[in-house]
This record gives C-alpha cells, structure tokens and sequence, in this order.
C-alpha cells in the first residue's frame, strides 16, 4: 500500500515546503512568526483551517474538510485541530485543506514581504475565548 499522505504531520509538512518554495514570510502583532508555528495544530493552524472552510463554503464548493476543532488551553487562540480519522475520503480532504489554505494565506494582509496573520485571531471568534481566558487564569 503506498502512502497516502493523509495525517495532520502530513499537512503541517506540505504547508511547512510550500511556504519555502513560495517565500512565505509571516508576522503576527509586529513580531517574526517561524513557519512552524503557523502550521502548528495549536498555534495559527485552527484559524487558518476555519478561515480555509469559511471561504470554501462561500465560493460554494461542496467538500469536506475532514477535520475538528477542539477546546485547547494550551493553544494561542483556544483551540487545537484534529483531522477526523474516520473521514471516508481522506485524501481529498487533504487536498481540499491544502488548497484551502493555501486560499486562506493568500487573501491575508501584506506588511512589505510579511503576510500578516494578526486577522486570524477574530477567525474563531468566542467560540474558544474560554480556553483562553482558562489558559491566562492559570498563568496568573
């Protein structure tokens, strides 16, 4: 059986070689943001993802991106992404995440070469203020 290149190491991957190949550069708050960290399932990646469906939706394209959004204190917007492992169709999912969120960056605001993530944090709105808030509390 070949590989299907279907596990969220697997998107986290693809995305981590495309942002190099396509000289993506990200800031978030004024800060540098290492590529890792955008595609991170706890970091930018849930916005991104929700952001990616979001648009999807709007343009009328009917797919599935096999995935869930989960509560996460430890995350940087509340919420950490799974990919659904029961997906009947996971490589076209995977497609779909791929090039949704390839979308999703693209219409992202630019600073110079930068593209700017700081929209991402109104993406999931207070859906998963909770965990944030959960997440300061404990810092505190």
């Amino acid at each position: 059986m070949s590989e299907q290149l279907v596990t969220y190491a697997d998107f986290e991957g693809i995305m981590n070689q495309l942002a190099i190949e396509r000289d993506w550069e990200f800031k978030f708050a004024d800060e540098l943001i290492s590529v890792e960290s955008v595609f991170n399932h706890a970091m930018y990646a849930p916005a991104l993802l929700a952001m990616a469906r979001m648009e999807l939706e709007a343009r009328s394209v009917p797919c599935d991106l096999g995935l869930q959004l989960e509560g996460e204190s430890q995350s940087l917007f509340g919420a950490k992404v799974r990919f659904d492992a029961s997906d009947p169709n996971p490589i076209l999912a995977q497609i779909w995440r791929l090039a949704g969120t390839s979308i999703a960056i693209e219409m992202l605001p630019r600073d110079g070469r930068y593209i700017v993530l700081d929209p991402l944090q109104y993406v999931l709105g207070d859906s998963y203020a909770a965990y944030v808030m959960a997440a300061d509390r404990e810092i505190q």
